[in-house]
C-alpha cells in the first residue's frame, strides 16, 4: 500500500513540477503557487503513510527516506522536462486548474523578490560612485562660464540670459575670481513685470543673490546636502588658492545619479563623436572615465580628470593647434584651438593598437 501511494504521489508531483518549470520559463506569476501545491502534496504523502504504515521503527525510517527520494526525483524530473514540449502541452491542459489554484493560495503565498532591472542596477552603482566623487569632476570649468558684470544693467544681463539659455548666471566684479552674487532670470522677470523702466537703471549687483561657495575637493554628496539646506541651485567652485575654478548646479549633481538630463535649451553638441574606426572627435571637457567607455581602454591619471587636461599635460603647455602627442595608449591631436582665449575647442583621439593585439 505504501509503495502504491508513493509511486502515485511521485507521478502527480512530477506533473506539477514539469508544469511549474514551464511557467517559470514563461515568467508566469502563477508558477510560485505550484510550489505551495508541491509542498502540500509531500505533506499529504507523509500524513497518509503515518496512517497506513506499520509501527515498526525500521519501516518508519524507510518511508522517511522514501519521502526524501520522492522529493528529489520530482525535482529532477521537473527541471529536466520543464523545457520540453511536453511541459508546454501539460501547462495548456491544466491552465484553468492552475489559475483557480493560484487565486486560492494567493492570500497565503509569500511574494518572491523582484529581479533588479538594468536601469535600477545602474542607479545603485551610480549611488555608490556618487559618494566617492568630488565637485571638480562634475563642475562647469572656469573657461566655459557665462557671467554678467556687476555694473551691467538688467537689460544687458537679459541679453546674456537669452543668448546663453541659462536661468542663473554668476555676477562678477573686477574679474572672474571676484564673484559678488548670482543673478536669477526669474528675478529679472519679476523686476520687468513690476516696472519695465527699472531694466535700464537697476544693476546686476543690486538684483543678485548671495552666492554659495564650495571647494572643488568637496564630495558631491556633501555639496548636494548643503545646497538642499541652503535652498540654492548653483554653487561657485573655488580652487585651493581661493580663485574661481567653475560652477556646479544641482542638475550637474543629479545627472551623476540618473544620467544626462536635457531640456529644450540644452545644446545638441556631441561630446564624443565617432569620426572613423578607433578615431573620435572629443570635447576637452570629456572625462577620462567617459572616454574609457568609448575606447574600451583603461585610462587613469592622478594629475588630470579630462581629455583636455591630459593633452596639456602631455604637451607641457597650452596647445596652439595641430600638436600630436601619444599618452596612455592614445594619440591626441589638438584639432581646434582658440589661441586668443587660450581654449581648446576639440581634440582628435585615436586608440593605438597594443602590443598584445
Amino acid at each position: 500500500m505504501e509503495l502504491i501511494i508513493g509511486l502515485g504521489m511521485l507521478g502527480l508531483l512530477s506533473i506539477v513540477a514539469i508544469t511549474q518549470g514551464h511557467l517559470e520559463r514563461e515568467d508566469d506569476p502563477r508558477a510560485g503557487s505550484l510550489s505551495i501545491l508541491r509542498a502540500a502534496l509531500l505533506v499529504l504523502t507523509a500524513a497518509v503513510w503515518l496512517v497506513f504504515m506499520a509501527a515498526a521503527q525500521p519501516v518508519a525510517a524507510l518511508l522517511a527516506f522514501a519521502l526524501l527520494l520522492i522529493w528529489l526525483l520530482q525535482q529532477i524530473i521537473g527541471s529536466t522536462l520543464g523545457k520540453s514540449e511536453l511541459a508546454k502541452k501539460t501547462a495548456i491542459r491544466l491552465d484553468k486548474a492552475i489559475t483557480v489554484w493560484a487565486k486560492l493560495v494567493s492570500p497565503i503565498r509569500l511574494s518572491a523578490p523582484e529581479l533588479v532591472e538594468d536601469y535600477e542596477q545602474d542607479l545603485l552603482e551610480s549611488v555608490e560612485e556618487f559618494s566617492e566623487m568630488i565637485v571638480r569632476e562634475v563642475m562647469v570649468p572656469r573657461v566655459d562660464l557665462e557671467v554678467v558684470s556687476a555694473e551691467d544693467t538688467l537689460e544687458q544681463a537679459l541679453s546674456v540670459f537669452i543668448a546663453s539659455g541659462y536661468s542663473r548666471l554668476p555676477v562678477i566684479g573686477e574679474n572672474v575670481d571676484d564673484v559678488v552674487g548670482v543673478l536669477y532670470l526669474k528675478d529679472v522677470a519679476r523686476v520687468t513685470h513690476r516696472d519695465p523702466s527699472l531694466l535700464s537703471s537697476v544693476t546686476a549687483r543690486q538684483a543678485s543673490r548671495k552666492p554659495l561657495f564650495t571647494p572643488e575637493s568637496k564630495s558631491l554628496s556633501a555639496l548636494l546636502q548643503q545646497m538642499q539646506v541652503s535652498r540654492v541651485q548653483i554653487a561657485i567652485v573655488t580652487d585651493e588658492y581661493g580663485g574661481v575654478a567653475g560652477i556646479a548646479t544641482v542638475e550637474d549633481l543629479i545627472e551623476e545619479l540618473v544620467g544626462e538630463i536635457t531640456d529644450e535649451y540644452d545644446r545638441e553638441d556631441q561630446d564624443i563623436e565617432l569620426v572613423d574606426v578607433d578615431l573620435f572627435r572629443v570635447s576637452p571637457r570629456v572625462t577620462l572615465d567617459e572616454l574609457s567607455e568609448h575606447c574600451e581602454i583603461e585610462l587613469d591619471d592622478e594629475d588630470v580628470d579630462t581629455v583636455g587636461g591630459l593633452l596639456i599635460k602631455a604637451i607641457g603647455e597650452l596647445p596652439k593647434g595641430g600638436e600630436v602627442v601619444t599618452i596612455l595608449g592614445l594619440e591626441l591631436t589638438a584639432e581646434r584651438v582658440d589661441a586668443r582665449r587660450g581654449r581648446i575647442l576639440s581634440i582628435l583621439v585615436r586608440k593605438l593598437e597594443s602590443e598584445n593585439d
